[in-house]
């Protein structure tokens, strides 16, 4: 359940293989506490029983949910140095579910963080993975799959979200090395995990470069025509071209600091820019047609006239409640870490109370036949109310730009220049790039 509601929290997509049967660790980066091993439960195909640190099992609002989950505390020294002795019994439990042939979810940074990149990683997770296997004779079969979770902004309700699985990896190679040296063993194994999540993450020097790369992917793809103006993508499916801006940005910023910056010094004009208009996702078309204005309207005026009756009644229902996390968040001011967790267990909280007061009022009015009506079409209403709005919010930003770009044909023309300037600059640089990794490997195997 509480999966399905950080699934409803967010926008989520996921990418990748299923896991694989037997036993599993599932590797992955942490930037937002609880929600990180409800996602993962979340996009599983099976139960995923997630490590947690310690303390968290004492809180009024996540001990339970962590013992829903079947979490395994971890005693940390900076939580408390002197239950440090109490790991034996994480690691045994751990190794006992995965010699059960069970899955568990691990974060190797061995803290959840808002960096702009992967944090140090722990060998916690190659430990338990290489003692299991060790444990079994090494014919335990055992399938390390690292994820890379990917938030918009985490802090926000609906937001975008991607949950990516790489393909799973083994450590039985390791066994002559384990049994010589461990550490150097787990060292090895954890730098091949840090790889997988790392190619499944976005990883930035500075919390700007991520606008920057959004921004570039964003005018680049359109002005290229591989995406209609004004459309929302997924975030998953972005993530790949995201990714490679990204690597290009940060090659670029290493191999010439002075085009870095005359790059960058536009980009940050034309975001600028672009948040003036407030044009969001969609950038701003270079012109409009009235085919395509005329079916716009249609069909999402339709659809937002046809919903209107559910979601009237959705949000008469629940606009109370979802104003309850906004007012919990002010009054207990938590961590910015732990933030969208209180959010989304005050939601869960506060649909799961509403819900049941709704089912017995309508009980208390026609019985059972209307407490059943009640208890299926509050929840729909609920939902269709949402999608609705979000509708309706997408349709007044674009209304809002159609309309302040009309009599502006100015506006229009310097934007189009702005993104063929940098839709230029990016292919000349890609070009050199291309070159410059072709000349590396030719040289790498010569050396060779």
């Amino acid at each position: 359940m509480t999966g399905a509601a950080a699934g409803v929290f967010y926008r989520v997509d996921r990418h990748g293989p299923p896991l694989p049967d037997g036993p599993v660790i599932v590797a992955a980066n942490h930037p937002n506490s609880l929600v990180d091993p409800l996602l993962i439960f979340r996009c599983s195909e099976r139960i995923v029983r997630p490590l947690a640190r310690a303390p968290l099992f004492d809180r009024v609002f996540l001990g339970p949910v962590l013992r829903a989950l079947g979490a395994i505390p971890v005693y940390r020294r900076q939580d408390d140095p002197d239950e440090m002795h109490r790991n034996e019994e994480m690691f045994r439990a751990a190794i006992d579910v995965l010699r059960g042939g069970g899955a568990v979810q691990i974060f190797p940074e061995g803290k959840s963080h808002s960096e702009a990149r992967l944090a140090e990683f722990r060998t916690g997770a190659a430990r338990i993975a290489l003692q299991a296997e060790e444990s079994a004779d090494w014919r335990l079969g055992l399938s390390i799959v690292p994820v890379g979770i990917t938030y918009s902004r985490k802090e926000l309700a609906r937001t975008a979200v991607t949950v990516r699985f790489a393909k799973a990896i083994r450590c039985t190679d390791l066994k002559e090395e384990y049994e010589e040296d461990p550490i150097a063993a787990a060292q090895k194994l954890t730098a091949r995990i840090a790889k997988g999540i790392r190619r499944q993450t976005l990883n930035f020097d500075h919390h700007s470069d991520r606008t920057l790369v959004e921004v570039s992917e964003q005018l680049y793809v359109r002005q290229s025509r591989w995406v209609p103006w004004r459309r929302r993508e997924r975030l998953g499916t972005r993530f790949p071209r995201l990714q490679r801006f990204a690597m290009g940005l940060d090659w670029i910023r290493r191999a010439d600091p002075q085009e870095h910056r005359r790059l960058n010094d536009k980009l940050e004009r034309y975001a600028a820019l672009n948040a003036e208009l407030r044009a969001g996702e969609g950038d701003v078309p270079p012109r409009y047609y009235f085919l395509p204005v005329a079916k716009y309207v249609l069909v999402r005026g339709a659809l937002l006239v046809l919903g209107l009756p559910l979601a009237a009644a959705g949000l008469l229902l629940w606009t109370p409640v979802t104003r309850l996390p906004r007012f919990v968040v002010r009054r207990v001011r938590p961590e910015y870490e732990v933030t969208a967790t209180i959010k989304l267990l005050t939601l869960l909280a506060g649909v799961f109370a509403t819900w049941i007061l709704v089912v017995f009022l309508g009980y208390l009015v026609g019985g059972t036949p209307v407490a059943l009506a009640t208890a299926l079409l509050a929840p729909v209403c609920g939902f269709v109310a949402m999608l609705w709005v979000e509708l309706a919010r997408e349709v007044r930003e674009d209304t809002s730009l159609f309309l302040r770009l009309q009599g502006r044909p100015d506006l229009r023309i310097h934007f189009a220049q702005a993104r063929s300037e940098l839709t230029e600059a990016f292919r000349r640089l890609e070009k050199r790039w291309k070159e410059e990794r072709r000349v590396g490997s030719v040289q790498r195997k010569g050396d060779r």
